[in-house]
């Protein structure tokens, strides 16, 4: 476990795309965005299973303190935190693909289904918000965890020392060094975690919360086919 800890300290990283090889994988939008292409079935494909859009999400009477969060599909997320990993700063548009007969089709007058559209930007905008607010709470939440390791372990280790130096005395036997030994293993393994912590644990909750910031500022196109 530690040598595995060690060897993520330096990471292999997925080299981004740069500008020459972006045209061969990725195109570009006429403002200079990257286009990342998802083909939905439905709406609803979107979503994590056996969940759907609330009767009046997305509209002027929901709750503007709270409005409903709807989870997005896993395999989807992790698709998208992929082609992030390897798109580097790029900006990006998400362009996804919807077949005409799996959404409300347009009334008289307008141009666009009139509840499917906003549904999708919506949802895919507040899931990100959320998902960016809990890895920040995550990491808050690690800095605390690390400073109290940190802190339990100098003590530890103090107390060891100061144990030390009193001395064994043969009268007292076998009890106070095995307490002492208890006491050094427990102080060297909570600062280890709080260097864990410090170092390799923070990572990826903040490569999550950067992803999630990127996805709710990519431009979304909806297009039916």
């Amino acid at each position: 476990m530690p040598l595995k800890r060690a060897i993520r300290l330096f990471p292999w990283r997925r080299q981004p795309v740069s500008g020459e090889q972006l045209p061969k994988r990725y195109a570009k939008s006429p403002e200079g965005r990257a286009i990342i292409r998802l083909a939905l079935a439905s709406p609803e494909a979107l979503l994590m299973p056996f969940e759907s859009f609330p009767a009046r999400f997305g509209k002027a009477v929901e709750d503007a303190d709270n409005p409903p969060v709807v989870n997005l599909n896993k395999e989807l997320v992790d698709y998208l935190f992929a082609r992030l990993g390897e798109l580097g700063d790029e900006e990006l548009l998400l362009r996804i693909s919807l077949p005409a007969g799996a959404i409300s089709m347009p009334k008289q007058g307008q141009t666009e289904p009139a509840e499917s559209l906003p549904h999708l930007e919506i949802a895919i905008q507040r899931y990100f918000a959320y998902l960016e607010s809990t890895r920040r709470q995550n990491l808050t939440q690690l800095a605390r965890d690390a400073l109290l390791l940190g802190v339990l372990g100098t003590g530890a280790l103090g107390l060891s020392v100061l144990i030390d130096e009193r001395g064994v005395i043969p009268s007292e036997g076998i009890g106070l060094p095995l307490l002492n030994q208890g006491v050094t293993i427990f102080g060297w393994l909570t600062c280890w975690e709080a260097l864990a912590n410090a170092l390799w644990n923070w990572r990826p909750l903040y490569q999550h919360l950067r992803m999630s910031q990127r996805l709710q500022a990519a431009k979304i196109e909806i297009a039916v086919i």
